[in-house]
């Protein structure tokens, strides 16, 4: 798999997902980055506006992406974002999936949240009609609520905390589990927000939060002790189906202290939250 970020907080997320070692990284910016053994840096010319990138830049980025399967990391409302699909086409052949961050609404300018709804709005849309094979959405201003951090700690924080969950759900559809009921989504929905369980009250925490649910799988990262108790696995079998009917999860044995629960949510329903929260 091939991680490709596009713009500076794109790139962040890239510099975050080096760290397990896994991954083929690759960062597409305006701006000079740091040389960090593992990543592969190109600096696009900078432009004066969001069309300019869109309509100026031409990079062919297939020489240097070697799997089938690329992730995409991006944040609306950037200039450096109107090169996206420009920069796709070139790939167009490949399995993509767009991992897209909505930002801090109250820090966008008039312009930003314009670029920001059409970027959001067309990507969508271009996942849906199947020219992406999926897209998954993270919404800053719910991530940011989890934690107290700092201004300055905000880009680290956001970066790392999508690059954990990201790599955590990979590589829980790559591990064989203890108990695995999991069903392939359906083709059509494409739309996908990851998220959590709050051990306190078992609530589940959006990473974005869906209009919709179509399907929902869950990962339960479960030590020993855990596993050992009596009935687990069929208490968690009864609770995922009292959340819904549509649901299936996989049990996974970890090292952990503690438990944890990741799930990712599936829609085939455009996301209409952004576009109602500015109106």
């Amino acid at each position: 798999m091939i991680v490709i970020g596009i713009g500076t907080g794109g790139s962040q997320i890239i510099h975050s997902l080096s760290s397990y070692g896994v991954y083929d990284c690759l960062t597409i910016d305006s701006e000079p980055d740091k040389e960090i053994e593992g990543i592969t840096h190109i600096q696009i010319d900078k432009q004066k506006e969001f069309k300019d990138y869109e309509e100026l830049i031409d990079l062919d980025i297939s020489s240097k992406v070697g799997h089938n399967a690329v992730h995409v990391f991006l944040f609306g409302g950037g200039k450096t974002t109107g090169a996206t699909l420009k920069i796709l086409e070139k790939i167009k052949d490949r399995e993509i999936t767009i991992n897209y961050v909505r930002p801090e609404q109250n820090f966008l300018s008039s312009k930003q949240k314009l670029r920001e709804r059409a970027a959001f709005g067309i990507l969508q849309e271009l996942a849906r009609s199947g020219v992406f094979k999926r897209m998954n959405l993270f919404d800053s201003d719910i991530l940011l609520k989890l934690s107290e951090v700092s201004f300055l700690e905000k880009k680290n924080y956001l970066s790392g905390t999508i690059a954990q969950v990201f790599h955590m759900i990979n590589w829980a559809n790559k591990t064989d589990g203890v108990f695995s009921n999991l069903e392939e989504p359906s083709e059509v929905n494409r739309i996908v927000s990851f998220g959590m369980i709050n051990p306190e009250d078992g609530e589940e925490i959006f990473y974005f939060p869906l209009d919709s649910q179509r399907e929902t799988c869950y990962y339960f990262f479960m030590n020993r002790e855990a596993l050992g108790t009596p009935g687990v696995i069929e208490k968690i079998n009864n609770q995922i189906k009292q959340r819904n009917e549509q649901s299936s999860f996989k049990i996974i044995e970890s090292d952990w202290e503690t438990n944890h629960v990741y799930f990712e949510s599936f829609t085939n329903i455009i996301q209409k939250t952004q576009i109602n929260t500015e109106e």
